[in-house]
């Protein structure tokens, strides 16, 4: 069974962590004795700032729920090893989904932390061997445009804009352009056009 547990000090937790997961257990210190791949959500600390001694040993997924998320507070979480960011308020639909995500081996963060990320990836990758990687022949010149933008770290918002077109045009659109290459999401897709995977 996949458990979920739910770390915080709050005396009033958010009632969409319990509609998401009601067998998940919410306490305020880590027990030592959770299964394995148990996902270990943290309110308003990184893992880092568990108390000594009580971070659990062995295979646990770390996902930091924050009340105000910020991309500085997310990379500081996934430095220090959560393999998730969120918002502590996300809905039970979405906390499923990073369950489901994290569970699979995923990393999950919010749009703009992941677009500043790539955006990261692009500026040390050299813009010449991106636009000539082999891949993109397969791709109508409209899906070349699309992916070439991912891979310089752009959102859907602006990727829509340069290449008028509708945001969810864009969306399904990736959609095509993550079978053609066998990813998943825009991170892989930005490191495998920089040359980095």
């Amino acid at each position: 069974m996949d458990r979920n547990i739910f770390v915080t000090t709050s005396r009033v937790p958010p009632a969409r962590w319990r509609q998401a997961f009601p067998q998940a257990a919410i306490v305020s210190i880590v027990p030592g004795n959770a299964p394995e791949g148990t996902i270990v959500w943290l309110h308003n600390m990184t893992p880092a700032q568990l108390p000594a001694g009580k971070r659990p040993a062995g295979e646990y997924h770390f996902v930091v729920a924050d009340d105000e998320p910020s991309d500085e507070a997310g990379l500081a979480a996934l430095s220090q090893g959560a393999a998730g960011y969120c918002n502590s308020h996300a809905t039970t639909e979405l906390l499923q989904t990073i369950a489901a995500v994290v569970r699979n081996g995923g990393l999950w963060v919010g749009e703009s932390l992941l677009n500043r990320m790539i955006g990261g990836i692009s500026v040390r990758s050299p813009t010449a061997g991106r636009e000539e990687h082999p891949a993109l022949q397969g791709l109508s010149v409209l899906e070349r445009e699309v992916a070439l933008c991912v891979a310089r770290g752009e959102s859907n918002k602006e990727i829509a804009r340069r290449v008028n077109l509708a945001e969810r045009t864009v969306k399904a659109r990736l959609t095509i352009i993550f079978e053609k290459f066998g990813v998943h999401d825009r991170l892989r897709l930005a490191l495998l056009l920089n040359n980095i995977e």
